[in-house]
């Protein structure tokens, strides 16, 4: 068989979004990913130019500056901005030379039927108790939630196509993922594309009844009284920054970097640069936060920290107000794509909402695919068309 070089960049560069869990650690973490894009590179660069799009190369000069100004008035390092531009710039940059390659039914093919295949390993490997998180289904990867999150919009365009097989499976690895963001995709999933005027007036109208069944539940059942006041306290921990001695983890990671961001961005409400989070809360606001004796003991007191949990609440914390306008400017462009027969790029739009929530990665292996492909197959079609 004849080797081809344009199928090989086309599997390589889709499978390489599978391959966080694919690494070994030798001074520093050596992923399956990097050597992917670096033999990808050289043989992009052999067979055309290397292209650059203008909005993006605005947006990292952007970030440069933004960083360099902040960093220089709180007096943060520069290495921390460094490697998360450098990142962005290699990943970025070889998906946006990589998706116009081919026809986009080509990608989405390979994209859902590499997706199909992640799921089926991972009832696999969960039937046979190989590679468990705690008994949940992960199949390749190195957490539920990160592989939910990668196969969702495979699996909301299985759904959309009709081809409820491939749905199936995909769905049932998510309830098997036991991952909560897992659960609230599949909800987005129904919920998301028959959002309209109509129906957000029916809810809000229907606030006061869940008010008032809310108070009825709390004042009359102890036991749900209990678990309200739980969360309560929890909650509370953002405001003061003093934590139960017992709390969930999960919890506690997302809570303690919300709390870190409010404390940055009240004292810079401009952010403190790209890259900046994990200083600001180890550095800076630790020694303001009450954390758990017993996570302190473990060095888990400062879980997350390198990506606050969360891509919102990190862009808020480096970004602050301009961070904020970015992600209502990307989002409320983005929603436009449920008026269109763009499945994939709807279900790209359901893991970016996702990705809002969990995880705060600028570059994971899979978040400029889905980018370039969502600009590419809706915003230049559209731009197209007109």
């Amino acid at each position: 068989m004849k080797f081809s070089v344009k199928k090989y960049l086309l599997y390589s560069s889709v499978f390489a979004i599978f391959t966080e869990a694919f690494f070994f650690n030798f001074i520093i973490d050596w992923k399956l990913l990097y050597l992917i894009i670096i033999i990808n590179y050289f043989i992009l660069a052999q067979t055309q130019k290397i292209r650059l799009n203008n909005f993006f190369l605005l947006l990292i000069g952007g970030l440069f500056v933004h960083g360099i100004i902040a960093n220089s008035v709180i007096g943060i390092p520069p290495n921390f901005m460094l490697a998360q531009i450098i990142g962005i710039s290699i990943i970025g940059i070889y998906y946006y030379n990589f998706i116009p390659l081919y026809d986009k039914n080509d990608i989405i093919r390979v994209y859902t039927k590499l997706s199909l295949y992640a799921a089926v390993i991972g009832y696999v490997f969960y039937f046979l108790n190989i590679n468990l998180n705690d008994g949940r289904l992960q199949s390749i990867f190195k957490e539920p939630a990160h592989y939910a999150i990668v196969v969702i919009p495979a699996c909301f365009y299985y759904f959309k196509q009709k081809k409820y097989v491939e749905f199936a499976i995909i769905f049932g690895s998510l309830v098997l993922s036991n991952s909560s963001l897992g659960y609230i995709g599949c909800a987005l999933m129904f919920v998301v594309p028959n959002l309209n005027i109509k129906r957000v007036l029916v809810f809000t109208a229907m606030i006061p009844v869940i008010i008032g069944a809310f108070y009825y539940t709390y004042t009359n059942y102890p036991f749900f009284k209990i678990r309200v006041d739980d969360t309560y306290e929890s909650l509370n921990s953002i405001n003061t920054g003093k934590f139960p001695q017992y709390p969930n983890l999960s919890s506690y990671a997302i809570l303690s970097n919300i709390f870190i961001a409010k404390e940055n961005i009240t004292d810079h409400p401009f952010g403190s640069g790209i890259g900046s989070h994990v200083y600001m809360h180890e550095k800076v606001y630790l020694k303001e936060m009450r954390a758990p004796q017993y996570l302190r003991a473990q060095d888990k007191h400062t879980i997350n920290s390198s990506d606050a949990n969360s891509l919102f609440v990190r862009i808020m914390s480096e970004m602050g107000i301009l961070g904020l306008a970015l992600v209502l400017f990307f989002m409320s462009k983005a929603w436009l794509v449920f008026k269109s027969t763009h499945y994939l790029s709807q279900g790209i739009f359901i893991y970016f909402l996702l990705k809002l929530f969990r995880d705060g990665h600028y570059f994971p292996p899979e978040l400029f695919f889905f980018v370039w492909f969502l600009y590419y197959d809706y915003f230049r079609t559209k731009e197209v068309s007109n």
